[in-house]
């Protein structure tokens, strides 16, 4: 089995990750120790009687620390009463998850070119933190319209490019799949928008 393992620290509190087949595993005991709150073991009985499906345990008789998924992650964010707005959240939002998200694309090649999963690094980082709109949120279809994703680049400084290109090549988007254009009724308009499969 692939497993990458990466290690990230906020104000000298360590985090250690774990990349088994393209999915993160963050370790619980870390974490709880960055979160200051809660205890480890109320974290895996939280964890386990919620989500037992996004905790792994050591093996009986092993040594070692259970571990969380990206779900499981946030769910212990906001059991320690976190919000979004924290600046522990946005490190885990702005630094720890692109950069996961970039070593799960080397780590599970997706039949997409090398631009088409830079792109998709860039613009799912501006989904993630709510700089662009998802109006397919709610629905089968993830859906963006490009000159959303295009301003909220600009306004982070992150490279996109121009419309015409940023078109071509998430037509060939295979990881998610490209669907087509339609138009989306938002908030009373309609939004030209790029729809995939929602991953």
């Amino acid at each position: 089995m692939d497993v990458a393992q990466l290690a990230f620290a906020y104000q000298q509190r360590p985090l250690r990750v774990q990349l088994i087949a393209g999915t993160a595993w963050y370790d619980l005991a870390d974490l709880c120790i960055l979160l200051s709150r809660p205890s480890l073991d109320d974290a895996v009985a939280f964890v386990g009687s919620v989500h037992p499906q996004r905790l792994r345990l050591p093996t009986e008789g092993a040594e070692g620390s259970p571990w969380i998924d990206d779900d499981g992650l946030w769910s212990i964010v906001s059991l320690a009463g976190y919000r979004l707005a924290d600046d522990l959240a946005q490190w885990l939002h702005l630094k720890v998850a692109p950069t996961i998200r970039h070593a799960i694309y080397e780590q599970v090649p997706n039949g997409d070119a090398v631009e088409v999963r830079e792109l998709w690094h860039v613009m799912d980082q501006l989904l993630d933190i709510g700089a662009a709109t998802d109006y397919g949120r709610g629905t089968g279809v993830l859906a963006i319209n490009l000159t959303d994703m295009q301003l909220a680049a600009f306004r982070r400084d992150l490279p996109l490019p121009g419309k015409t290109r940023l078109s071509r090549l998430l037509a060939s988007s295979k990881n998610p799949p490209y669907r087509g254009q339609t138009h989306i009724a938002h908030k009373g308009r309609e939004i030209l928008c790029l729809t995939f499969d929602r991953p």
